[in-house]
């Protein structure tokens, strides 16, 4: 009697389920990777190093598991502050890469889907919204110091000739930081910091 291995699936925010398989790679040996497929040759468990990860604007793939740098209190923290600097027509997402959190802006129109929603509640309409909105990075905190934990305030800059981090600020400790920088976001006063 043979055994079915019991698949390896990951569902993303916007519940679009993902299988992970294995197969030949060039050259010899296995390789893994994800798909939407549920056909093939599937995967019965994750390789020793690697996660199953998932981007901002929902792109799945396995990578090799990076240290834990950033403390889970750190990170709710973040998303605490941010949930009191919701603004109508952006949402935001967190993600730890590294040593960063990075805060990404979705520009959700959420005004103008409430003028025409005839599917959902009001806060099923916002949920919605949040899972399906395209996101962008606008500002991270990196960590300069693991032992005081303090951290350095960047913000994105998006003229043309730069296109990349600036810092904002002065490191400090990450409460002190999200308080004073966070109330810039979808507002033009962000553009201000440098």
């Amino acid at each position: 009697m043979s055994r079915r291995l019991m698949a390896i699936t990951y569902t993303t925010r916007r519940g679009k389920t993902y299988c992970l398989h294995t197969g030949p790679k060039r050259g010899g040996g296995i390789q893994h990777y994800v798909s939407t497929d549920p056909e093939g040759p599937l995967a019965g468990s994750v390789p020793e190093g690697f996660e199953i990860y998932e981007t901002p604007n929902g792109q799945v793939y396995l990578r090799k598991k990076k240290p834990d740098l950033i403390r889970p209190a750190e990170l709710a923290q973040v998303e605490r502050e941010l949930q009191k600097q919701q603004r109508n027509e952006h949402c935001y997402l967190v993600e730890v890469s590294g040593e960063k959190i990075v805060i990404h802006e979705g520009d959700t129109h959420i005004d103008t889907l409430r003028e025409i929603n005839m599917r959902f509640s009001a806060r099923g309409l916002e949920d919605w919204v949040a899972c399906h909105a395209h996101y962008m990075p606008v500002m991270r905190f990196v960590l300069q110091d693991e032992v005081r934990r303090v951290f350095s305030p960047e913000r994105y800059c998006f003229r043309g000739s730069v296109d990349d981090w600036i810092c904002i600020g002065e490191p400090d400790q990450l409460g002190r930081l999200t308080s004073r920088f966070l109330k810039h976001l979808g507002i033009d006063s962000l553009y201000d910091l440098y």
